[in-house]
């Protein structure tokens, strides 16, 4: 059994919680590439990027931000299986940028 530790402070300092999020932008960039490539497993690759942004962040300090990106996420998925590709790739895109967007934010400090 492991047991189970506060994680250090470090764990959501400004370099951590941008490498968190640049996972989970990666994540994104690959589902919308398959989009816009029509790919038959573009339904998979919004999985992966759903499951990227499942669980709490370093720190809880974005926490706002992922509910946000797993609510849009859930809707791509949703709107994609139904066919509206234009709505599930708009969903996407706007998850990609608030993500980067917050990135450069703790970045610069700002957040």
């Amino acid at each position: 059994m492991v047991p189970v530790r506060e994680p250090p402070a470090e764990a959501s300092s400004p370099d951590v919680r941008a490498a968190h999020l640049l996972r989970i932008s990666g994540y994104l960039d690959i589902a919308i590439m398959s989009m816009w490539s029509a790919s038959s497993r573009a339904c998979r690759l919004i999985g992966m990027a759903e499951a990227s942004v499942r669980g709490a962040g370093p720190g809880g300090a974005d926490e706002e931000l992922l509910r946000l990106l797993r609510r849009l996420l859930r809707e791509a998925a949703e709107r994609h299986a139904a066919g509206d590709y234009p709505a599930a790739m708009a969903r996407m895109r706007v998850a990609q940028d608030m993500t980067d967007l917050r990135i450069v934010q703790i970045k610069k400090g700002l957040a």
